[in-house]
């Protein structure tokens, strides 16, 4: 669809707003232009100016002393004096008097009304037009953040986080402004260049032809220019999106900026972001600045040689107007300026807008890999087995991840996963909620295919702790009972007793109301890990993944923590990537998984005996171990 349609089509449901916005700034436009016609006769009025300056060829006009001669140019030309006739004769109707001063007074009280209903009608116009405006910005990142949480974690890990997140904010807002231009100024200059337009026919279409010779190089520049800020909008919306990477990983990363005195590196890094973003901004402002001095001069160009040209018959007495007249010509000629150069600076905003709306959809139309079936089949209860079928999974063409691995997990299992780094356990896991697809073979659940299950309750039934623990910046209570809404403070007490964690948390000030920081960096490693516990637990899940959940953390927290799995793991499925030898210890098989395949399968003992891949593992990690 064309991007200008569609990003019309998400106006559609506002269009009794922008229906009141545009009819205001149409009437807001017509009352600025009587106030300028009005211009002529109260010159007349003030400094009756009609019995020294008028032509006196052009004394008591009337449309059949005009309309000389013949032919379709005579018939244009008594039309028009008739339509001059006829609206001077309405603002006479309003303002004469029998005297010069009541006629004055008639026609400050006629311009104090126009005034007051050109602002009402500004004042609604603005209104609705900000009602519309940030509904837009409202209605694209609702729809943006809901695609996101759609997007399967590939489409992430293809991006920097900055990026993700621009789109959000920076390119909502160039759209947003050039929404504003479009609707806002389009309708009333618009409206405002005709209205000047046609006072300027009316009044004398020879000197308005005359003003209009330099039109063609104004549009043709402002083409030329539209055109280029296009290119510069897009890269500077890019470098707005480095900035934004930039800042974001050095807040999220702060701990390891200090702990490696890299502040001025990241100090360093950020200026480059925005020296850059500030070059391809600067760019596009020389570009986009050049359009209205020349525009304006050109303008003014064509104003002076009128102003020149009939004044000077004026002057002698030969010309076809008026001085108020010509007075009210050149009001509305160089009112006219300034609506033409903002309709050439729309054109201009509008190709930004483009850039930004293309990006954003792009984001919207980017493909789900993974989606929710047709027909989605709900699966309340884990009655077993899991079990892989001759799965193959890579994230690149050239990189296998996996390859052919098949394996079963009953009820109530516990299957532990060790081998070397890379060997693909942490995506082997990723597999079993739908995080990824298999490229080829399959994964069920009670022998239903997971692609034929909803997504909802294929991952309700699990519960997942990885290694690094993610915590919202939020209470300790809202992080235990994340998603689960009006959860009993007992049953939260109760999870964090069993993770070990009800002891620590009771220890502060605000005990379960205590805030835990960004990605929880008020707790320590081991009470995140047992935060997160609780959380996994007061799901109550029936398949329990559990991906490194103490490798990174000291001796005594470790034994909290294992402490905290093993009552988790009581009576549940559970699938370990294992790191300590207890846990190995404790499973019922351990699958060894190298390059992607599964070389060995067995218990600890048997794996022990076969002197292996394992065995030289548990040599090189886990001797001494207990």
């Amino acid at each position: 669809m064309n991007i200008y349609r569609r990003t019309l089509s998400v106006l559609l449901p506002y269009w009794k707003q922008l229906t009141t916005a545009s009819f205001s700034a149409a009437f807001y436009a017509i009352l600025t232009g009587a106030l300028v016609w009005m211009c002529g006769p109260l010159l007349m009025t003030l400094f009756k100016v009609d019995a020294g300056f008028a032509p006196t060829n052009l004394t008591n006009t009337t449309p059949s002393a005009v309309a000389k001669g013949t032919g379709f140019m005579a018939n244009v030309a008594s039309i028009l004096d008739s339509i001059k006739v006829g609206m001077k004769d309405a603002v006479d109707s309003l303002v004469s008097s029998g005297s010069p001063e009541r006629t004055l007074l008639h026609f400050c009280v006629l311009i104090l009304v126009v005034v007051i209903a050109k602002n009402v009608f500004l004042y609604l116009q603005g209104f609705y037009m900000a009602y519309v405006q940030q509904s837009i910005v409202r209605q694209f990142r609702n729809n943006l953040f809901e695609k996101y949480q759609r997007l399967s974690l590939d489409y992430f890990h293809r991006r920097r986080t900055g990026q993700v997140i621009s789109r959000v904010t920076n390119d909502v807002l160039v759209l947003n402004e050039s929404v504003d231009i479009g609707f806002n100024r389009l309708v009333t200059d618009s409206i405002s260049v005709i209205v000047f337009f046609a006072f300027l026919i009316i009044l004398s279409w020879k000197l308005t032809l005359m003003s209009l010779v330099v039109m063609p190089a104004v549009f043709g520049f402002i083409w030329f220019i539209g055109k280029k800020l296009r290119k510069y909008s897009e890269r500077s919306q890019e470098k707005m999106a480095d900035v934004n990477s930039v800042l974001e990983e050095s807040v999220t990363n702060t701990r390891i900026v200090k702990a490696f005195s890299m502040e001025k590196f990241e100090i360093a890094k950020f200026f480059r972001a925005t020296h850059e973003f500030f070059r391809s901004l600067l760019r596009m402002t020389r570009i986009r600045h050049l359009a209205s001095p020349i525009n304006d001069t050109l303008a003014t160009v064509a104003g002076v040689f009128i102003l020149w040209f009939a004044g000077r018959q004026i002057l002698t007495g030969t010309g076809e107007l008026d001085a108020g007249d010509f007075m009210t010509f050149l009001l509305a000629l160089f009112s006219m300026i300034k609506p033409v150069k903002s309709l050439s600076q729309i054109h201009i905003k509008l190709q930004e807008g483009i850039v930004a709306a293309e990006r954003i959809f792009r984001t919207l139309d980017a493909e789900e890999t993974i989606k929710e079936p047709a027909t989605p089949v709900a699966i309340e209860e884990f009655t077993g087995p899991i079990r892989y079928d001759r799965v193959s999974f890579r994230y690149n063409e050239d990189e296998p991840v996996l390859d052919d691995v098949s394996f079963e997990v009953n009820k109530g299992e516990i299957v532990a996963i060790v081998g070397p780094s890379g060997a693909g356990k942490s995506t082997l896991l990723d597999l079993l909620p739908r995080f990824y697809d298999p490229r080829a073979g399959s994964i069920s659940i009670n022998g239903i295919d997971i692609r034929k299950l909803s997504l909802k309750s294929l991952r309700r039934l699990m519960g997942i702790v990885t290694q690094e623990t993610i915590l919202f910046n939020d209470s300790i209570r809202n992080n235990i009972a994340y998603g689960l809404e009006q959860t009993e403070m007992e049953r939260i007490e109760e999870a964090a007793r069993i993770a070990n964690a009800h002891n620590f948390i009771a220890e502060f000030d605000k005990g379960y109301d205590t805030p835990v920081g960004n990605r929880g960096v008020m707790l320590s490693g081991g009470q995140r890990q047992r935060i997160a516990i609780a959380r996994a637990l007061l799901k109550d899940p029936q398949v329990l993944i559990f991906d490194e959940a103490t490798s990174s953390l000291d001796t005594e927290s470790e034994r909290l923590v294992q402490e905290a799995i093993d009552k988790l793991m009581k009576n549940r499925t559970s699938i370990v990537i294992a790191h300590r030898l207890s846990t190995i210890k404790n499973a019922d098989r351990i699958l060894v998984l190298d390059r992607g395949r599964i070389v060995e399968c067995g218990t600890h003992d048997s794996l022990i005996a076969e002197n292996g891949l394992y065995q030289r593992l548990y040599t090189m990690q886990f001797a001494g171990v207990s």
